[in-house]
């Protein structure tokens, strides 16, 4: 008897295994030889900045208003150096039919990060600002792998 109980809790274990495999792996995407870019841009404020279209517009002081702060609020660790924000973002991103469909572009203090479509692995083990906008997430790695709760960096986004 506690040699069925050993064998029926192996089985177990060994779906439970198979089966979070299978969960992550439908997040996958395929490898792209990464390119990091880099470009400067001002952040004016704390609170999160709206855009009412797809063009940029300027306040009375010059910068650029087409940046979205990222609220921190509901940020969680998503296993290693990945971070995912905590509210669904109001474009759809990537997807397993259109990997590279996403136009967003991602900021740490008016630094670009990247790059874009990385491989959700690769974040979570790499880190180094690569970063994905799967669906209406963002799955993202500060640029010195560096917890964003904690690092007083600022981060921001825009569309193209």
């Amino acid at each position: 008897m506690n040699l069925k109980i050993k064998l029926l809790a192996k089985v177990v274990l060994f779906g439970t295994l198979i089966f979070a495999i299978t969960l992550l792996n439908n997040c996958k995407k395929n490898i792209q030889n990464p390119q990091v870019v880099r470009d400067t841009v001002k952040i004016t404020h704390d609170s999160l900045i709206t855009v009412h279209d797809t063009t940029t517009t300027h306040d009375t002081t010059g910068h650029d208003r087409s940046l979205i702060a990222i609220s921190l609020i509901g940020l969680r660790s998503d296993s290693g150096f990945a971070y995912k924000v905590g509210y669904d973002l109001p474009v759809i991103g990537d997807s397993n039919g259109s990997p590279t469909a996403s136009t967003l572009r991602l900021f740490e203090n008016g630094v670009e990060l990247g790059p874009a479509h990385s491989v959700h692995h690769d974040i979570r083990a790499f880190g180094l600002g690569q970063f994905s906008h799967w669906g209406n997430t963002l799955l993202f790695s500060s640029s010195d792998n560096t917890n964003p709760l904690s690092n007083g960096r600022k981060y921001a986004y825009k569309l193209k």
